[in-house]
């Protein structure tokens, strides 16, 4: 059988981002993972993005010596529920995934809003509104903690977010649902800022997390330790530079 390394040499983004991180004291080694999702995770621009940027800052100040490998969506999870990755550097948590991974606190909250077409009329100001209409989400995304109840509604799956704002704009559904900044992000790439618009209402604030495997033996100091530096790194101001460094304001 084929093992995962194997099978990352031929994945459609198969480099290693070895960005080897030596804390001040002698740390574990961690193999993370990380999906692009600009603007958060962006293999263009530098340290990989706002993301990988607190976390590894993070890690390197609790001493680990990390590794990160850039993976595709949804399989960058899988592999971390399996341990083939030590950990996962942006997933929201849900009860399920739960089961096989151990989630830090938050480092990023995110604010789940729709994009409609411009000059469209529908709204989403409570769940009635989406009731016969067609609403386009990432597969295996975890919008919400819970299921919503999509009864009425027809959901369509797409394989990212920038595939849904291509549907968006050819009218295959009415609304898309996702970050606010990752849509719109999507939308100036495709040169279509001024043919969507976001709606105003927060579906849901997300934390985006950390995510440890639960195979790995030391999941619960690590998640301590994680969140210990985090805390640390915003005492002293670390962690608004580096936002500050990619224009996002806490």
């Amino acid at each position: 059988m084929k093992t995962i390394w194997q099978a990352c040499r031929r994945c459609w983004l198969p480099f290693v981002a070895s960005v080897l991180l030596t804390g001040p004291a002698l740390g574990q080694d961690l193999r993370l993972v990380a999906t692009d999702w600009p603007p958060y995770v962006d293999t263009s621009i530098t340290r990989n993005g706002v993301a990988p940027a607190l976390v590894l800052a993070a890690l390197q100040r609790a001493g680990y010596k990390v590794t990160l490998f850039i993976y595709d969506w949804p399989r960058a999870l899988t592999a971390t529920q399996a341990g083939d990755f030590d950990a996962i550097t942006t997933l929201w948590y849900t009860d399920e995934r739960a089961k096989t991974i151990a989630f830090t606190e938050p480092f990023i909250m995110n604010e789940l809003k729709f994009m409609r077409r411009a000059g469209d009329q529908v709204q989403a100001n409570e769940r009635e509104d989406l009731v016969g209409l067609r609403v386009g989400v990432v597969e295996d995304f975890a919008y919400g903690a819970q299921p919503y109840d999509t009864t009425g509604i027809e959901v369509i799956s797409g394989g990212s977010v920038g595939e849904n704002v291509e549907k968006l704009l050819a009218g295959e559904v009415d609304l898309i649902l996702g970050d606010g900044m990752v849509l719109r992000h999507e939308a100036d790439k495709l040169r279509a800022a001024k043919k969507v618009e976001l709606l105003a209402p927060i579906l849901e604030s997300r934390g985006l997390r950390l995510g440890i495997s639960r195979k790995h033996d030391d999941h619960e100091q690590i998640v301590a330790d994680f969140d210990a530096a985090i805390a640390a790194m915003k005492a002293d101001g670390t962690y608004n530079n580096i936002l500050g460094q990619y224009r996002i304001s806490n």
